[in-house]
């Protein structure tokens, strides 16, 4: 029989599962899309623990999802870690590629005299 703290457990567990998954195929926007859901299961699943008696024995399907719980979250921790870096990585790359764009842009003019070619882009382009 669930109770409602093994199905608040199971729900967060279905959404870390999701998430993560989302996160190891850098899915962005599909990891972000669950956000809600994420807090919204982590909510229910801490009402539901404080709801329980203090006396209320320990079974082994609660032991097991609570390492499920465990190790799911340590993933979600080190998949969101990465998943900043390699944002922080892609806008560092934009930033020096527009900054570096401009300043060959600015102020440089080909042998007619017209103003040269931006190679900023094709820059960007080659090294992705």
């Amino acid at each position: 029989m669930a109770t409602p703290l093994l199905s608040a457990a199971a729900r967060l567990v279905g959404v870390l599962t999701a998430e993560n998954a989302a996160l190891r195929a850098l899915d962005a926007p599909a990891a972000a899309a669950l956000l809600e859901d994420k807090l919204a299961a982590a909510r229910a699943l801490a009402e539901a623990a404080a709801q329980r008696p203090a006396a209320a024995r320990q079974t082994p399907e609660s032991a097991g999802l609570a390492l499920q719980l465990r190790d799911l979250a340590e993933e979600n921790r080190r998949l969101l870690e990465h998943a900043i870096l390699v944002q922080s990585r892609v806008l560092d790359m934009v930033a020096r590629a527009a900054r570096q764009g401009a300043a060959q842009s600015n102020g440089r003019y080909g042998a007619s005299g017209a103003a040269a070619a931006d190679r900023g882009a094709m820059a960007l382009h080659l090294r992705a």
